[in-house]
């Protein structure tokens, strides 16, 4: 994970890098960040219309959908029910399992019904209570006070796909494959390669995430570099596409064009530094998923503040060749 000022407080289940991945390329590029580029990030007043630019490209990269949510919205040949209809029945009859994708690789089972029908929504701040187990009972994973956005890539993807459907003060016992858990790598030496996963979870709360400008300079720099290293965990992991919605999301907390003018100088410019930093990191994940025109723009907003930034220009030249 990228080191940083900034404290970050990572639950269990972001703490881990995968150490063996030695073989990804720039992964030591994004470890050190810009701590190796030249000189201070001067103003950008223009900055604005290029993000919006990079923004704009990457919603188009970013919009065709996984495979295993396309999957959950097919209806199922035996019937005219849809996957997701099965499952809403099937998560409130307690101690029956749901076959949530239709696949087997995700599988839910509701110990105990939730308090009310309100369910969270994607963007909302959920808590919750989680153990995990591998599937020959091994535990591997417990937190008892968990917080995460739903679906901003910050946990699992079974994880976002399970919370989204469980209802407030609900428990539930889920079993996925490592296809939405950790994959072909694993996180060794705690979790295996290919590791199936029982986790239980309780949805203890859910509330809207606040938006970035209701929060001070410090509290969104913080937000923000957290959404970055989540992201060079992803990218540590080959998985570009997440990486990429973390660093996108990042930008968001890492805008300093409404600041006031009471903000100290030496803090707009650590901000803005920290902003550059997430799009060097974005480049390095757009070319890797060969999306070149985005990673081109990202590039040159950074290039734009730091021209003698040595990471950018050594990317945009490699992007050229």
């Amino acid at each position: 994970m990228a080191q940083d000022s900034v404290e970050t407080d990572q639950a269990t289940i972001t703490e881990t890098f995968d150490k063996n991945s030695s073989d990804l390329e720039n992964k030591t590029d994004l470890k050190e960040d810009i701590q190796e580029e030249s000189g201070p990030a001067k103003d950008c007043t223009d900055e604005a219309s290029d993000i919006e630019s990079v923004n704009k490209e990457m919603d188009e990269i970013l919009s065709v959908p996984d495979p295993g949510i396309v999957e959950s919205n097919v209806e199922k040949a035996s019937g005219d029910q849809t996957v997701n209809e099965v499952e809403t029945e099937g998560s409130m009859i307690e101690g029956a399992w749901a076959d949530i994708l239709g696949s087997g690789q995700l599988k839910k089972k509701t110990l105990r019904k939730g308090k009310s029908k309100q369910r969270p929504s994607s963007g909302d701040v959920c808590k919750i209570r989680y153990t995990g187990k591998l599937s020959d009972g091994l535990m591997i994973d417990t937190n008892d006070d968990f917080e995460f956005v739903l679906g901003d890539s910050e946990v699992i993807h079974a994880f976002d796909l399970i919370v989204a459907l469980m209802e407030l003060g609900e428990i539930c016992q889920v079993e996925t494959s490592p296809r939405f858990a950790y994959g072909e790598i694993g996180v060794p030496p705690k979790i295996p390669p290919n590791a199936t996963i029982v986790y239980e979870i309780e949805l203890i709360d859910s509330k809207p995430e606040k938006a970035p400008d209701e929060l001070s300079l410090g509290e969104r720099r913080k937000t923000g570099n957290k959404k970055r290293e989540r992201g060079n965990w992803w990218y540590a992991r080959s998985e570009y596409s997440k990486a990429i919605i973390c660093y996108r999301r990042a930008l968001d907390f890492l805008d300093s064009e409404n600041e006031g003018v009471s903000e100290p100088p030496e803090k707009l410019q650590e901000i803005l530094e920290d902003r550059l930093k997430v799009y060097n990191n974005m480049a390095a994940a757009q070319i890797k998923s060969e999306a070149l025109d985005a990673a081109i723009k990202s590039l040159d907003v950074v290039l734009k503040c730091q021209p003698n930034n040595v990471k950018a220009l050594y990317r945009k030249g490699k992007v050229s060749i």
